[in-house]
């Protein structure tokens, strides 16, 4: 239980799957989902009464040896529905009813191009669940382009490829990223990866 409860203080991506579990469960049954940039997939599992395709460039591997934070274990992608950059999905205007997109534009180097297709993708009045870190520390090498992005950044691009109704909500705070990044270079290597 102590573990669980530091795993949480200095993790904030615990409430960022939250977050995401919460939207995802919003979306009515039956909609179609675009999970743009997937990886691996980790939020399909909250997405059984969605149609969920999945969407990756898919050639990251962890066989990089420059990335700050790379990971020891295999990078595996799930199965693939949409292989190619996500700036140009070949999927038809309005297709899906909801795009799901986490972690994934600081990989991606045209971010304002990205925006732009999911406005493409989405039916009118569908909803984007996006998130991004303000702040971030080179990782997933050689697929990294920004370091974060600002409030400012994101309501600019929403709003200038007519997104509504845009709700950007902020997790912790400055000292709380420093305190995350830190353990999520310690998370990769030595001792306390092997709890963390």
């Amino acid at each position: 239980m102590i573990i669980e409860k530091l795993k949480r203080l200095i993790n904030n991506e615990y409430e960022r799957i939250d977050w995401v579990e919460s939207k995802l469960r919003s979306i009515n049954t039956g909609a179609k989902l675009l999970d743009a940039g997937c990886g691996k997939q980790q939020y399909r599992k909250f997405c059984s009464h969605l149609k969920y395709y999945s969407q990756d460039f898919g050639k990251y591997t962890t066989d990089e040896k420059d990335s700050m934070t790379a990971s020891n274990i295999e990078y595996r992608y799930g199965n693939l529905d949409y292989v190619g950059n996500i700036w140009e999905v070949e999927a038809p205007d309005s297709y899906f009813d909801a795009i799901l997109c986490t972690e994934v534009l600081e990989h991606v180097p045209y971010p304002n191009k990205t925006i732009k297709e999911f406005a493409r993708l989405l039916k009118p009045g569908g909803m984007l669940v996006l998130t991004v870190p303000s702040n971030s520390l080179r990782h997933m090498d050689p697929f990294y382009y920004f370091s974060g992005f600002s409030d400012r950044f994101l309501k600019n691009a929403l709003y200038t490829n007519s997104f509504t109704n845009i709700n950007i909500k902020a997790i912790g705070s400055y000292h709380k990223w420093l305190m995350v990044e830190a353990f999520r270079c310690i998370r990769h290597e030595g001792l306390l990866a092997m709890i963390f």
